[in-house]
């Protein structure tokens, strides 16, 4: 626990840094921070989420073969599992990516961390345009920081035009049953980080289209 203490303090203490450059504005404090540590995360996020685009798309060139073999061993499934691992061998296809996953995971002791801090600077933050205390819900962020869900969910390369406004609707009617009592600090680091999100999910889609 001595280290990961050290950890947020250390965000916390950068935090605080930020806030003082501001003028003692934690609120603007939290969405510089929460935006540079995404921005920085972008080029590790952005080739984990490339490496699943590539890694679909070999899977799905392989679709016809695979439907081929399920037709002809649909009665042997020992067989069926055989000839499905041979055929990734062949490809040098890994029918999970592992490394994509590690390398997700390794992302979120940051996120908790930038989280755990902001949580901590909010309690002493003042007030900020027409929101008194940042450790209380506010409506109009919570439907700014929606929004900003909705919009990052339907940029996903797998949504079709059709299925954007279903998606939306869906992503802003669940953000705001979850995040329904978020502080209001805590909706300025969502909306901050999701900002950038929408940015890395128009590059992932562009990335989508020149692997069709």
């Amino acid at each position: 626990m001595g280290l990961w203490t050290s950890f947020v303090d250390l965000i916390y203490s950068a935090l605080f840094a930020l806030a003082s450059m501001f003028g003692g504005n934690m609120a603007i404090a939290i969405a510089v921070l929460s935006a540079i540590v995404r921005l920085a995360l972008l080029p590790f996020t952005l080739r984990i989420a490339y490496r699943a685009l590539e890694h679909q798309a070999k899977l799905k060139r392989l679709e016809p073969r695979l439907a081929e073999l399920r037709r002809r061993n649909k009665n042997d499934g020992k067989r069926l599992l055989e000839e499905t691992a041979k055929l990734y061998r062949e490809h040098q296809i890994a029918p999970f990516d592992i490394r994509g996953a590690l390398g997700s995971l390794a992302q979120a002791p940051i996120f908790i961390g930038v989280f755990a801090a902001v949580r901590r600077g909010i309690a002493n933050a003042r007030r900020f345009f027409w929101i008194k205390d940042l450790a209380k819900p506010d409506g109009i962020l919570l439907a700014i920081c929606a929004a900003v869900m909705g919009f990052s969910a339907i940029l996903a390369p797998n949504v079709t035009a059709q299925q954007r406004p279903i998606i939306f609707v869906a992503t802003v009617a669940i953000t705001i049953l979850i995040f329904g009592r978020i502080a209001a600090g805590m909706a300025i680091y969502s909306i901050a980080s999701g900002t950038v999100g929408i940015i890395q999910a128009v590059m992932v889609r562009r990335h989508a289209r020149r692997l069709r």
